[in-house]
């Protein structure tokens, strides 16, 4: 299950819409930072206030314990401020993630739900088209996704909400999925409904997710709808501001989705360093101790939101790995392949393990120390035998490797074979 907190169900809004506490400041804080691209001054924290950030994002860390349920918006926002400070934490969030999902399946979780899942996965360089080898979450929102519009086509409003379908739509974008119909039908509902702030902030950000890809002529016709759609959202977001209908919580997508716009909005007598010194003022006040607040408002407070999710650095920690395993020997033949991610520096025994976790049907395996090392002894349920002078010999390619599975470093993109053979 997700966090038990209402607000990170995406079913529903991520907090009841009520005027509750509203800041004198959010206006100019909306205004200011939108406006950052145009103003000389930059809208970063002061150094000397750093230690307010950082506090926000050890205080999120500190809410994510073993026995918790996973929280992918606690996951997202730490991975878009730089990262967990205790790396064991990310690896937690991740495996609470992926363990949900394994045991529980994805047919009673909703498109908000799987969306959510892929955001989180992709910030910490998991690919959520690769859960397991029978699990792939891309596929799972795709047809989510369909049902959500299908049952839209029919009542007029989405099986879920328009929150989960604008999650969904931004998630598929973010995985370069195709997404127009999705777009299309989430820019005219925004066009002819008032959206509250946290889905019109959510649907800001998938619109324009799906617009900056809009390059080609055929999907020009859904252009017009989404700028139409975006500038309505701005406008209501202000709006909504203004009215004191935006709450604490609502603020930080507030922010992300403004921080996205093309547009300048004029900031009047605020300055940036201003609208910061209070937004931290309220940090130190205890305003955004609730992780969820903390999980909304932390990306904007380091420049970033929900569609950053997609450039965090991976590469130069992970290694791609195709694995291979091939009896055409004794019993029944069988050859299977995986792609699997390791850190990078991992030894051979690492995608052995990594294979067995994915998909421990295909890629089970026992190993055996002997005075040479470690050697595996049977892959898939094929033992070697002595009697028969069979053993599993691994490969790089078409070369045979010199060293064991416990010291050999595997490059990346490499590929490597596991042939049961005999001498």
């Amino acid at each position: 299950m997700l966090s038990g907190t209402p607000q990170s169900y995406p079913q529903r809004e991520p907090l009841p819409r009520k005027k509750g506490r509203m800041f004198p400041w959010a206006l100019a804080v909306l205004c200011a930072l939108c406006a950052a691209t145009s103003a000389t001054e930059k809208c970063t924290v002061p150094a000397d206030q750093q230690s307010l950030v950082t506090e926000l994002q050890r205080s999120m860390e500190s809410s994510v314990i073993l026995q918790s349920p996973p929280n992918p918006s606690i996951l997202i926002a730490l991975n878009l401020a730089g990262g967990t400070q205790d790396g064991t934490k990310e690896k937690l969030l991740v495996q609470q993630i992926e363990d949900r999902i394994i045991k529980e399946g994805t047919a009673e979780m909703t498109s908000g739900e799987v969306a959510l899942y892929i955001l989180a996965l992709l910030s910490s360089c998991e690919d959520p088209k690769r859960v397991t080898a029978d699990i792939n979450l891309v596929e799972v929102l795709t047809l989510k996704t369909k049902e959500e519009l299908t049952y839209l086509s029919y009542h007029s409003t989405p099986k879920t909400t328009f929150y989960q379908l604008s999650l969904d739509t931004l998630a598929l974008c973010l995985e370069r999925a195709d997404v127009d119909e999705a777009a299309l039908s989430l820019a005219k509902e925004a066009l002819a409904k008032d959206f509250s702030v946290d889905t019109g902030a959510m649907a800001t950000l998938a619109l324009t997710c799906v617009h900056k890809g809009l390059v080609k002529a055929e999907q020009s016709r859904i252009l017009e709808p989404i700028h139409e759609a975006l500038d309505k959202l701005r406008q209501q977001i202000l709006r909504a501001v203004e009215t004191n209908t935006a709450n604490t919580y609502s603020i930080g997508l507030a922010l992300q989705a403004l921080n996205v716009t093309s547009v300048s909005y004029l900031s009047g007598d605020w300055s940036c360093s201003q609208t910061l010194a209070k937004v931290l003022t309220e940090i130190s006040q205890g305003a955004f101790d609730n992780p969820m607040a903390a999980a909304q408002i932390l990306p904007s407070l380091v420049g970033k939101t929900y569609l950053n999710v997609i450039r965090l650095s991976c590469s130069s920690d992970k290694v791609m790995v195709e694995y291979t395993i091939i009896n055409q020997l004794r019993g029944q033949h069988f050859t299977h392949t995986i792609p699997v991610s390791v850190p990078k520096g991992s030894v051979l025994l690492s995608v052995l393990q990594a294979a067995q976790q994915d998909n421990p049907q295909d890629f089970s395996y026992k190993t055996e120390q002997t005075s040479w090392g470690l050697m595996v002894v049977s892959i898939n349920s094929r033992a070697a035998d002595s009697n028969d002078k069979t053993y599993w010999e691994f490969f790089n390619g078409t070369e045979p490797l010199d060293q064991g599975v416990d010291s050999y470093i595997p490059s990346n993109n490499e590929h490597i074979k596991a042939v049961f053979s005999m001498y």
